[in-house]
């Protein structure tokens, strides 16, 4: 899992796979079409908003849960940061967002 509380956290971004994404938003399922394996992934609304806080650019996944909060409408912290974690570790597991770090060290 990952440490949200960490001020030295890294930053995240899209894969290239992720900014490849087909979307539907069927009222509060998410489907997106990902043409590089030729999955379709269902997405909550929260999962969503992670992937859209991280097309601005890399953040850390503390900057992207503020975001993702803030846009959901809820208070600074009041979701929860497991229930985060799982979403952005399933994100990793997809291919989906990667650590900036990471994604340097291939190159």
């Amino acid at each position: 899992m990952h440490d949200l509380s960490s001020g030295n956290a890294a930053a995240y971004i899209l894969t290239p796979a992720a900014r490849s994404l087909r979307w539907q938003d069927w009222e509060d399922i998410y489907i997106a079409y990902q043409a590089s394996s030729a999955e379709t992934h269902f997405f909550n609304e929260t999962t969503a908003l992670i992937l859209q806080s991280l097309e601005r650019g890399p953040i850390s996944l503390a900057e992207a849960k503020k975001w993702t909060e803030a846009v959901l409408g809820v208070d600074m912290g009041e979701l929860p940061a497991g229930d985060f974690e799982f979403a952005t570790a399933r994100l990793e597991e997809l291919g989906l967002i990667e650590s900036l770090d990471e994604a340097i060290a291939r190159q």
